[in-house]
């Protein structure tokens, strides 16, 4: 007469009263290592292997840390940390294209211009009680002429810039980091953070680092 397990024949008498498995109760594979599920997988980790397709980069430890950094996320700045490898340097960069987004959206905004990417849906009412500390940014208690004046002021200024470059890699750079198009031009596109990098560090006498 064949004879079960204890465990065999407590899940034989839940199954006889139709009461469903837990998902998690087979916890441990063949080898004795734990199984692994959906809950314990860490929603950070799957956004980091997304990172690392995106990339081309197989997915170990080593190039999990590597795309953690932020300007892992946008196809701007893994161009960008393609061609650099320094981090300060990448960290220069990065504010720049994070600078040349910023004060395009103020732009667009000041204008009344439609939102240049979809956004998820939101709920309308907040889920928890809003209250501000000291890293909320101030008020912003300018007029419409004043954020239109100032948005026109700091576009003109970042024209400016982009104007020590050539005309190819100002379209990159525009075309990459504000439309977040992926790079075809990647030499171009340093070119133009180059330029803002040194506009943003308020050189007196801009280099040109257009190609002939």
């Amino acid at each position: 007469m064949k004879t079960y397990s204890k465990g065999a024949r407590r899940r034989a008498k839940k199954n006889s009263l139709g009461l469903p498995e837990l998902a998690g109760g087979k916890t441990r594979q063949p080898d004795g290592r734990l199984r692994p599920t959906v809950d314990r997988q860490d929603p950070a980790r799957l956004a980091l292997e997304v990172r690392c397709r995106h990339a081309g980069l197989e997915v170990t430890r080593a190039n999990l840390r590597e795309v953690r950094a932020q300007w892992c996320g946008c196809a701007a700045g893994r161009a960008m940390a393609s061609a650099v490898t320094d981090n300060d340097e990448r960290a220069r960069l990065w504010d720049a294209i994070q600078h040349m987004r910023r004060v395009q959206v103020s732009y667009d905004r000041a204008i009344g211009a439609p939102g240049r990417h979809a956004k998820c849906l939101r709920l309308l009412v907040p889920i928890e009680a809003l209250s501000a500390d000291a890293e909320t940014p101030p008020l912003d208690e300018r007029t419409d002429e004043e954020k239109l004046r100032d948005a026109n002021r700091a576009l003109m200024q970042l024209e400016g810039w982009l104007g020590y470059t050539d005309k190819t890699a100002r379209s990159e750079a525009k075309r990459v980091i504000v439309d977040d198009s992926e790079a075809r031009d990647i030499a171009g596109l340093l070119s133009a953070l180059l330029c803002i990098a040194d506009g943003l560090a308020g050189r007196r006498v801009m280099v040109w680092r257009g190609r002939a």
